[in-house]
């Protein structure tokens, strides 16, 4: 109860640094039973929308201006070796399998393995304050990401110290700031505090803007975030780290996952 209160705050304060709504307003016309990590996904509405990259980072990656996270180096996931391959032809918010999270739209697998679980959707309508429909739908793509402000897609935690994980996706264009990059939404979220930078990364195989925030005690743990622009949403992958945990550590549970 404690961590899910915990990420219950951390959503609170995300949310705050562009005044955010976590909750979606279209109402859609059928509900869906809560996934288990065994359920396999369907959905009615094929995510295929295209939109812009992220400039900045492109830029980055071109002028040689990318440090190398050192993160992840495990073999990466195939989709193909899967026992229900993730696809964004059924859902951009990612699929379970087996206790562990696909994200085909990001190009991301996290493991649930030894202390590190996934909260199913009940605990994340919990954590985010909505109802269990409301996070099925938009996780099978009744609701379009595309039509709410943000949308929850995983949260990862650590079972005995709080630390954790949450893949988010932000609308800056429901904002009416359409062409925000992943590199300027880090800047704006971290602007009034001190000596904090954003730089760009080589992460997952892929050049994303990460900024680590210093946690003012140890309980409420150090957050790095790490951003990237895929079409016209920015994904948003927040590590909490609580204690003595480390972004090594939990990043150990996060690979690549290579869709051909």
């Amino acid at each position: 109860m404690r961590s899910k209160r915990k990420i219950s705050a951390l959503l609170v304060v995300a949310a705050l640094m562009m005044g955010l709504s976590a909750c979606g307003e279209t109402e859609p016309e059928e509900k869906y039973v809560s996934p288990t990590f065994n359920t396999e996904v369907v959905t009615k509405e094929k995510n295929t929308k295209k939109g812009k990259g992220d400039k900045t980072t492109e830029e980055a990656e071109k002028n040689g201006d990318v440090e190398d996270s050192g993160l992840s180096k495990g073999d990466p996931v195939k989709a193909s070796d899967l026992e229900t391959p993730p696809s964004t032809e059924t859902t951009i918010a990612g699929s379970y399998e087996n206790g562990s999270y696909y994200n085909p739209f990001v190009g991301l697998a996290i493991r649930g393995e030894g202390l590190w679980r996934l909260y199913d959707a009940k605990a994340v309508a919990e954590a985010t304050g909505l109802t269990e429909d409301e996070v099925n739908d938009l996780w099978y793509g009744v609701v379009s990401p595309y039509s709410v402000k943000t949308m929850t897609c995983a949260i990862a935690y650590k079972s005995d110290t709080g630390s954790n994980l949450i893949v988010s996706y932000i609308n800056p264009k429901l904002y009416y700031m359409k062409s925000m990059t992943a590199h300027e939404y880090l800047e704006l979220s971290v602007r009034d505090m001190k000596d904090v930078e954003v730089k760009n990364v080589n992460y997952l195989g892929q050049v994303y803007a990460m900024t680590e925030i210093p946690g003012a005690t140890e309980q409420e743990g150090t957050r790095v975030q790490f951003a990237i622009r895929k079409d016209d949403l920015i994904v948003l992958l927040t590590y909490t780290l609580v204690g003595e945990d480390t972004l090594e550590e939990a990043a150990d549970h996060v690979t690549e996952l290579i869709m051909k």
